[in-house]
């Protein structure tokens, strides 16, 4: 990692304080992808130096990039997955900030340095690499690229590092809902196929196992989701019931 030229901490505190305000303004009420996505755009109007960003996802056989501000910045992600080398993507590397300061001069990853440098005029760049908390496999990695060399001082680095543990926040945040969304959808589906194995139970004189075999049976012939063939049945049944009496005709309490 090349060194960054110091700043006084004053101008450290003033540039992340700025961050920070104007993360707050981009968050404001999004969630899940717009809250990654305005964390990477923050990164390319606050953080010195940066000209294109990105916030990525990778583990063990896996990188993907989430979001990213530019068609450069997605490029140059794709360049590291696909050649295997770059500070977002190499496994040997330690710890959580990778600042290249010069790439035509770095002669760690020739491919991704010699490809970025020739095809997509990057010049230098910082990668924040972050666990996930629920997935310590899994890092968030916050990318962030300039056009010229040594383009990141000290406080840019400072700066760059609030906006990363953010990105592992969001990240995290979605994975979680996300979770949260599959269980309900899951305990909704089981609803939905009890209910109409019961129907077919009533319908055909069947026993459970039976009922739910053929329910079974009939997405997999049709080739849809089982929760969908369920609530069709559903939905039959409920248009063979007689009509609801209405008027004089509807029961009443006594009282």
């Amino acid at each position: 990692m090349s060194r960054a030229p110091r700043t006084r901490p004053s101008v450290q505190a003033g540039q992340i304080d700025r961050v920070l305000t104007s993360l707050g303004q981009r968050l404001g009420a999004v969630t899940g992808g717009a809250a990654v996505a305005a964390i990477a755009q923050a990164a390319v109007h606050h953080v010195a130096g940066t000209r294109w960003a990105s916030v990525s996802v990778a583990g063990p056989g896996r990188f993907r990039t989430l979001v990213a501000t530019a068609p450069m910045a997605a490029a140059a992600d794709a360049l590291q997955h696909s050649t295997g080398q770059g500070p977002a993507v190499d496994p040997l590397l330690e710890g959580a900030v990778h600042l290249v300061g010069d790439l035509a001069r770095d002669r760690r990853w020739p491919a991704f340095t010699t490809g970025a440098a020739e095809h997509l005029n990057v010049a230098s760049l910082v990668v924040y690499r972050l666990p996930l908390p629920e997935d310590p496999g899994t890092t968030v990695g916050l990318s962030l690229y300039a056009d010229v060399p040594d383009a990141f001082d000290g406080t840019a680095l400072w700066a760059g590092s609030v906006l990363a543990s953010h990105a592992v926040g969001a990240v995290s945040a979605g994975h979680h809902r996300r979770q949260t969304q599959h269980q309900e959808q899951a305990v909704a589906t089981a609803r939905e196929v009890g209910t109409a194995t019961g129907v077919l139970m009533a319908r055909y004189g069947l026993p459970r196992e039976e009922a739910l075999d053929l329910l079974c049976t009939t997405a997999q012939d049709t080739h849809r989701d089982l929760a969908e063939v369920a609530g069709e049945i559903i939905d039959t049944e409920l248009h063979r019931l007689p009509p609801m009496p209405t008027g004089p005709q509807r029961l009443h309490r006594a009282s």
